[in-house]
C-alpha cells in the first residue's frame, strides 16, 4: 500500500512517499496508522526555492544524519562531526550526498551532491537561522514518528569525555588561579598594616520615600493586575498599560492599524525563541504607539498570566530612558495570541464594541462547529483529499507579506463546510485564497450542531508567502 507522510513547518516541508509491508503483523491495533517500512522518494521544500531537493533512501538517510549532527554541534559548540561541515571529495568511492556548512552565525549553506537519478549539478541553498531550525524541527518530527521508517534515525549519541574536553595548556589553565592567590596574599598584607576602625553606635535610619512601591505598580500594570487594569472583554483604557496619553484617543484608521499590526507581529515573532511548554492558547491585550513600539500588555486568561515568562512581551515593552511611564498621543490595542506549539496571531482588539452591538450579537449566538472525526486513518485520508482540492484551486500568485492561517471544517466526504481566519491579515487577504469558492455548506450541516448527524474534521490550512500550501489536523494526530 502506498503511503505519504508530511512534516510541515512555516519555512520547511518534508514529504515522504513509501510503501508498507503487504502482510502487516497481526498484532496491529484497529485504527492505528500503517507502518511505512520502505521509502520510495523523499522531497524537502525550502522556500523561496520552488523546486524541492529530492532523492531516495541514501539521500534521506544522509539528510537526517547531517541535519541532526550539525544541529548538535551548532547548539553545543563542540566540533566533532567534520565530515559534513564542508563538502569533501569521495573517499573509497563513497561520498556523503548532503553537507551543511556554517557561513556565519545567522547563515548556513546546505549542499546536496548530484545523484544518479536526479540533478546532475550540486545544489547549494543558503538557510537563515529560522530556516535551519525549521528543517531541524521537521527532521525531529520524523524521528519521533514511530510509524515511519523506524530503521532510519539521526544516530545521535552523547559526547565522550575525550571528545568534549577542552584542549588548553595546563599552564594557561592554571594562570588565573596563580594570579588570584598572589592578589589575595598582597591584599592580606596590605590590610594587616591598616589601623583598626573605631566603633560607633549606628544612628536611627531616616525614613525615605522608596521606589519599591512604584516598581511593583509598574510590574502589576505590565502584567494586567494594576489598579488601572480593565477586566477581560471590556473596552481597554490606555492608562491600564502604564501610558500617560496627551489625548485619550485610540487609533481606528484601518490602514494605520494594519501597518502597526504588521510591526507588532514582526517584533514578537522575531523575539519569540522560547520553546513553549503550555498546552492552552495565551491571550493578551497589547498596546502599541504610533511608531510601533509596544507600550504595555495585559493577560486575558489564566494561562497567559501563568506562562508569560515563555513570551517575549516583557522584554519588548518600551521603557523611557529617564524612567517613568511612556507618553503617546494615540495608541493601538491588539489581541496577541500565542497558540501551541508555535503559532502567533495578532489582530486588532475587538473588545471596544458598543453595548448595542454586543446585545445584537448575543441575540444570534454563533456556535463553533464540533469536530468529532478523530480516527487517524480517516483524518489522514481527508487531509490528502483537502490538500489536493485546495492545491488545484489555488492558481493565484501570493501577494501577502506573511503566511495566511485558516481553521476549516470538513465533512466526511471532504467538502469544506466552514472556515475561519486566524487574524485580520487572513481576513483581508481571503480573496487571494480559493476558500470562498470551495465553501460548500451542505444541506444537512447545522452550525448550531444540535440535532445534526454530520461528522466533521478540523484542519489547519496555511498559505505561505512563498507559495507553499500546508494542510494538517488542527490538533495533530492523536
Amino acid at each position: 500500500m502506498s503511503i505519504q507522510r508530511q512534516y510541515s513547518l512555516p519555512t520547511c516541508k518534508l514529504v515522504l512517499e513509501g510503501l508498507t509491508d503487504e502482510h502487516p503483523s497481526g498484532d496491529r491495533q484497529d485504527g492505528a496508522r500503517p507502518l511505512m517500512s520502505i521509502l520510495v522518494s523523499a522531497e524537502c521544500y525550502l522556500p523561496p526555492r520552488k523546486e524541492p531537493i529530492a532523492g531516495g533512501q541514501e539521500f534521506f538517510q544522509s539528510l537526517v544524519n547531517t541535519v541532526s549532527h550539525y544541529a548538535q554541534e551548532f547548539l553545543s559548540g563542540v566540533k566533532r562531526f567534520s565530515f559534513y561541515t564542508i563538502p569533501v571529495e569521495p573517499r573509497d568511492g563513497v561520498s556523503t550526498p548532503v553537507h551543511l556548512q556554517k557561513i556565519n552565525p545567522n547563515l548556513h549553506r546546505l549542499i546536496v551532491q548530484p545523484q544518479e537519478s536526479y540533478n546532475s549539478a550540486p545544489i547549494e541553498i543558503d538557510l537563515s537561522a529560522v530556516q535551519l531550525f525549521d528543517l531541524v524541527e521537521a527532521v525531529d518530527q520524523f524521528c519521533a514518528d514511530s510509524q515511519t521508517l523506524p530503521q532510519i534515525h539521526g544516530n545521535l549519541r552523547s559526547l565522550s569525555r575525550q571528545e568534549a574536553k577542552v584542549h588548553e595548556p595546563v599552564t594557561k589553565r592554571a594562570l588565573p588561579a596563580t594570579v588570584g592567590l598572589s592578589s589575595l596574599a598582597i591584599a592580606a598584607l596590605a590590610f594587616f598594616w591598616m589601623p583598626i576602625p573605631e566603633y560607633q553606635r549606628p544612628l536611627e535610619p531616616v525614613p525615605e520615600e522608596s521606589s519599591e512601591e512604584s516598581r511593583q505598580g509598574t510590574a502589576a500594570i505590565a502584567s494586567g493586575n494594576g489598579p488601572g487594569s480593565s477586566p477581560a472583554g471590556s473596552p481597554p483604557d490606555p492608562s491600564s498599560f502604564g501610558i500617560t496619553p496627551m489625548s485619550n484617543q485610540q487609533i481606528t484608521d484601518v490602514t494605520e492599524l494594519q501597518r502597526l499590526e504588521q510591526e507588532v507581529y514582526n517584533q514578537i515573532e522575531g523575539a519569540w525563541k522560547t520553546t513553549p511548554t503550555f498546552s492552552e492558547a495565551l491571550v493578551y491585550q497589547v498596546a502599541a504607539g504610533t511608531d510601533g513600539a509596544i507600550l504595555g500588555y495585559k493577560p486575558e486568561n489564566q494561562a497567559a498570566q501563568d506562562y508569560q515568562d515563555e513570551t517575549p512581551l516583557l522584554d519588548l515593552v518600551y521603557i523611557p530612558v529617564d524612567g517613568g511611564t511612556a507618553t503617546a498621543e494615540e495608541v493601538a490595542v491588539f489581541q496577541v495570541v500565542f497558540e501551541p506549539p508555535n503559532t502567533l496571531q495578532v489582530s486588532p482588539w475587538e473588545g471596544d464594541r458598543s453595548e448595542e452591538e454586543e446585545s445584537d450579537r448575543s441575540e444570534v449566538p454563533e456556535v463553533t462547529p464540533v469536530a468529532d472525526i478523530q480516527d487517524p486513518l480517516v483524518l489522514e485520508s481527508l487531509q490528502q483529499q483537502v490538500y489536493e482540492t485546495i492545491d488545484r484551486a489555488w492558481t493565484q500568485n501570493p501577494d501577502f507579506e506573511r503566511d495566511l492561517i485558516y481553521r476549516i471544517w470538513v465533512n466526511a466526504e471532504g467538502a469544506i463546510v466552514d472556515y475561519e481566519a486566524s487574524d485580520s491579515l487572513a481576513k483581508t487577504s481571503l480573496n487571494q485564497t480559493p476558500l470562498t469558492e470551495l465553501h460548500q455548506p451542505s444541506a444537512d450541516y447545522v452550525r448550531n450542531t444540535t440535532g445534526s448527524d454530520s461528522s466533521l474534521a478540523e484542519f489547519r490550512v496555511v498559505f505561505t508567502s512563498g507559495g507553499i500550501l500546508q494542510v494538517s489536523p488542527w490538533k495533530g494526530f492523536r
